[in-house]
């Protein structure tokens, strides 16, 4: 897994939620029943700025091998502070569903509606989740929360959860990656989406 680095600053992020769930609709199409179904995530269409070759030989290198090898990034909070949160971990084994307990959280730090995180699994992959309702963490550390998708899989206890900066990690969708030299040793059309596999 190739983890961009932080100076790879994208000039734009278009995110998405890929729904695996469906509405089946009966024989008249009168009466619509909403399958929910766990494994929706997230991906991320990313282009990067312009920049000198020497600027962005080691960006292309790592997309070349990211590629092959799947990437990792920070998702964008665009100045959302979601700072202080301590050393967040799952509070429990084989939770599911959307309902998520966590510790080890700084007492009152406030989890709010709509925060990113990233939880860790043990092989080390990233998978990116968000808040739908949040909460106070109490004076314990815990703090019970409800994600807005189930959780793809039931991560071990203790489980590194990374609030203060998630990372989006997959596959680099298409069969090639490409960019444009242009004169004055620029470097243009740096263009590439991230989609989560798990």
């Amino acid at each position: 897994m190739i983890e961009l680095s932080a100076s790879d600053l994208p000039a734009s992020v278009t995110p998405a939620f890929v729904d695996v769930g469906g509405t089946v609709r009966g024989a008249t199409n009168a009466v619509g029943v909403r399958i929910d179904r766990p494994g929706g995530h997230y991906r991320a269409a990313i282009s990067i700025g312009i920049g000198t070759a020497v600027q962005r030989a080691a960006l292309i290198a790592d997309l070349v091998r990211g590629k092959q090898e799947g990437l990792r990034t920070a998702y964008p909070l665009q100045g959302v502070d979601q700072s202080g949160s301590g050393t967040p971990v799952i509070d429990g084994a084989d939770q599911a569903g959307r309902v998520l307990s966590l510790r080890g959280l700084t007492p009152g730090y406030d989890l709010a509606k709509g925060f990113w995180m990233s939880i860790e699994d043990a092989t080390g992959q990233y998978y990116l989740h968000n808040v739908f309702v949040g909460g106070v963490v109490a004076g314990d550390g815990k703090v019970t929360i409800t994600l807005g998708e189930h959780l793809r899989i039931p991560f071990a206890d203790g489980a590194t959860v990374h609030l203060d900066q998630p990372m989006i990690e997959g596959d680099i969708a298409g069969n090639e990656q490409s960019w444009q030299l242009t004169r004055g040793n620029r470097v243009t059309g740096i263009q590439f989406t991230i989609e989560e596999m798990a």
